[in-house]
């Protein structure tokens, strides 16, 4: 399958009103409306604007419409909060050199906040997306539509932010807490095979190859026992998926799949999936944002992510999106563009980034920061027993678990597959953006201060790195 896009590193980004403000996933639109761009401070107050999830696009075709809706007020008591990232105004600021280089603790005026991450009961309602979708009344009748110009994630991002991250309550920090085993659903679950499989992508992490592996098994298992989802295909109900003919999970399509699993729509049916189960027919997701999904499924599921060492990730992507200008430059001010260069040093675009941040993906409902309750969720997470997860350093052997220790990937050929991994903006730098590179990263002052504010992050990778081979060897546990 050759993918129409793929995403960056997630960022989350205030309310915008101009493309130059936000960074979106995998952005496809025939016609938008254009709209004026508006001054924004770098600090807000978070019930005026809640921070959004967002993921840079890699082919932006045209202006985005941002459509701002109403919402219920959140207490004016609420204290100041950083902006997680993403506004022109922000990142103008760092550019300028307006923020100091020593200020690199992006949570440091978050509020300590009661935890309450106790394992769910496998309720839908605490599913971050079907959050948006109750808080959005207009947004019931857009989700209804089949094909044409559907709701996405990145319409919404200032009211999904509010849930994906917690900044909409004051005193309470509940990120999304999988069980230590699996939930009973109502089509029993059959050995170590899921009935549908999300891979929550964290980006610069090799989760494009991870895509092509997943299609290359799913067409595998379509030539076997025939398609779970008829309407994927060119011309057919979901055809608008761009992680098509995987379910999409992303910024673009998110609302739209959930709406579809929810309701029990074609193909997602209780009775279709039952039989699709039995016959061995399977489904797989893509996206950031599908770390609750499968609340929403009567099925047997289960997650799947790839983890890469949290430095190495962000210098893989300030070499890609700074130095290179992947994706049409996508990260740029309008002023770099216009000279042809990203004149950032990796520190100042750890600040431009506001960190750089993946954690919340695997946690939502909770600022990403180093917060004991937020880690440890993230963590137990890691080590549920409806989750797997492979490392970008050891990927050949992770494909290798997979195929021996989950029978519908049985007929994984990781040899094969690994011509398909590349990763690195290496090879595509001009040799005196090499040498810019390479003077940055001869300095390990700058290095350390990096990698030392990237403490929560660290905290999460050492301890899947610790716990890899342990979580293979134990029974899936659907959730």
């Amino acid at each position: 399958m050759t993918m129409r896009a793929a995403e960056r590193a997630p960022l989350i980004a205030p309310g915008a009103s101009s493309i130059e403000d936000i960074d979106v996933e995998c952005i496809r639109r025939e016609e938008t409306q254009s709209h004026a761009s508006t001054s924004t401070s770098a600090w807000g107050r978070v019930g005026r604007v809640a921070g959004a999830v967002v993921v840079a696009s890699v082919a932006f075709a045209g202006s985005v419409a941002v459509v701002a809706h109403a919402r219920a007020p959140v207490a004016a008591s609420m204290p100041q909060l950083p902006r997680l990232g993403g506004t022109s105004e922000w990142r103008r600021m760092v550019s300028r050199g307006e923020v100091s280089r020593n200020d690199l603790n992006m949570a440091a005026r978050v509020p300590e906040k009661t935890c309450s991450a106790t394992p769910l009961t496998n309720d839908a309602n605490d599913y971050f997306i079907k959050k948006t979708i109750d808080a959005l009344p207009d947004l019931a009748a857009r989700l209804g539509t089949r094909g044409g110009d559907f709701p996405h994630s990145y319409d919404h991002h200032e009211v999904e932010a509010g849930f994906m991250t917690g900044t909409n309550n004051a005193r309470e920090e509940s990120p999304y807490a999988l069980p230590n085993g699996g939930y009973v659903k109502k089509i029993k679950q059959h050995g170590d095979r899921a009935m549908v499989y999300h891979f929550i992508h964290i980006p610069k992490a090799g989760g494009t190859y991870f895509n092509e592996v997943l299609a290359n098994v799913m067409r595998s298992l379509n030539n076997k026992f025939g398609s779970a989802t008829p309407g994927a295909g060119a011309g057919g109900v979901y055809a608008n998926w761009i992680t098509n003919p995987l379910l999409d999970a992303t910024a673009h399509g998110v609302f739209q799949t959930t709406h579809y699993m929810l309701n029990k729509s074609a193909p997602f049916g209780t009775a279709k999936l039952a039989r699709d189960y039995a016959l061995g027919r399977r489904m797989f997701s893509k996206g950031s944002f599908n770390m609750g999904l499968c609340s929403a499924t009567d099925a047997p599921c289960m997650y799947l992510t790839v983890l890469r060492n949290p430095f190495d990730r962000f210098m893989s992507h300030y070499k890609y999106s700074c130095l290179e200008g992947a994706e049409e430059r996508a990260l740029w001010l309008p002023e770099w563009k216009a000279k042809g260069e990203c004149p950032l040093d990796p520190l100042q675009w750890f600040q431009y980034t506001q960190g750089d941040d993946w954690t919340h993906l695997l946690a939502p409902g909770a600022y990403p920061r180093d917060s004991e309750c937020h880690v440890e969720t993230v963590k137990a997470n890691l080590k549920s027993g409806c989750m797997r997860y492979l490392l970008t350093e050891k990927l050949a052997d992770g494909l290798t678990k997979m195929r021996d220790h989950l029978p519908d990937f049985a007929g994984l050929n990781v040899n094969s597959l690994k011509s398909l991994f590349t990763n690195g903006s290496a090879s595509r730098l001009t040799p005196a953006l090499k040498a810019r590179l390479d003077r940055y990263t001869s300095d390990e002052d700058m290095m350390n201060r990096i990698k030392k504010s990237m403490i929560h992050q660290f905290k999460v990778y050492d301890h899947a790195v610790e716990n890899y081979e342990a979580q293979w060897n134990r029974p899936l546990e659907t959730c």
